[in-house]
């Protein structure tokens, strides 16, 4: 089956490769949302500073400081039932130049019965010659709420650094009470600059994001996101919503305008402000 990724051993590799992972649960407990479990290995780390409301935030974090080729990330996320968890990264992840293989983060999220998780995890920068594959899956159940924010930036674009090779894998699986209900794939490899430069991919943009909703309410908040996505400076996209979901993709010349954008969006589609980390 395809999944967008090189199929090198990075075990065979010379150099020393990165490996991390989380593994984090929440339940309630006597009213609230409560530490169920957590696994950390390698450079795989997460810290829960603060409570919020009666819900909890997770600060998960990459302590090899980025990642290049071979180097794997694997990130658990569960929000038992009647739970509330947001789980964001403390920085941009760096993808640097690869000399053998891909990086690749590979995350599952898990939400409960009448429960909520927001995953929204900084901005990815991509570098000139790195080689990055996501993988996102997620068990939802019927009842339950899930907010999922990606972006990706080509290039430090306040640098005016651009990136003509490379290779982009991002795929994505959503089930919901065990049947699929969203699929998405996306792959760009080779002249990576030269693939953004087209109309139907970025149109010029060196900056990207995809949004998804899902939750009983989610087709009702349609009108709301796409007045907001047009309010947007130097950002542009649209939005859709079927079955009980929600979905929104941005584009934009540079990563600050994006992550603006993003916040604005995403403040107005959850009522609450971003995680503290986006704002350090």
């Amino acid at each position: 089956m395809f999944d967008g990724f090189s199929r090198s051993d990075p075990a065979s590799a010379p150099l020393q490769r990165l490996r991390g992972r989380v593994d984090l649960a929440v339940k309630r407990e006597a009213g609230r949302t409560r530490l169920d479990r957590l696994y950390q290995e390698g450079s795989g780390k997460a810290r829960l500073p603060r409570v919020v409301g009666d819900g909890l935030e997770a600060i998960l974090i990459n302590t090899g400081g980025g990642m290049t080729g071979g180097d794997r990330l694997h990130f658990r996320v569960a929000a038992g039932p009647r739970t509330t968890l947001v789980a964001t990264s403390q920085a941009a992840e760096k993808i640097y130049r690869s000399v053998q293989g891909d990086a690749l983060v590979e995350t599952h999220l898990e939400v409960g019965g009448d429960a909520r998780l927001d995953w929204l995890p900084q901005e990815t920068i991509l570098f000139e010659g790195g080689r990055f594959g996501r993988r996102l899956t997620a068990d939802v159940a019927g009842d339950a709420g899930l907010l999922i924010v990606e972006s990706t930036v080509f290039g430090r674009t306040a640098r005016g650094e651009s990136v003509t090779s490379g290779l982009y894998a991002d795929r994505w699986r959503i089930r919901r009470d065990g049947r699929i209900i969203f699929a998405d794939a996306t792959r760009l490899e080779g002249d990576m600059a030269g693939l953004l430069d087209r109309p139907a991919i970025a149109a010029g943009g060196r900056a990207i994001a995809a949004l998804l909703y899902v939750a009983p309410e989610a087709e009702s908040r349609l009108d709301a996101v796409r007045g907001t996505i047009e309010s947007l400076v130097d950002v542009e996209g649209g939005a859709s919503a079927w079955n009980g979901l929600l979905h929104a993709r941005l584009v934009s010349p540079t990563g600050f305008a994006l992550r603006n954008g993003l916040i604005s969006l995403v403040q107005s589609l959850r009522g609450q402000p971003m995680p503290r980390a986006w704002m350090c």
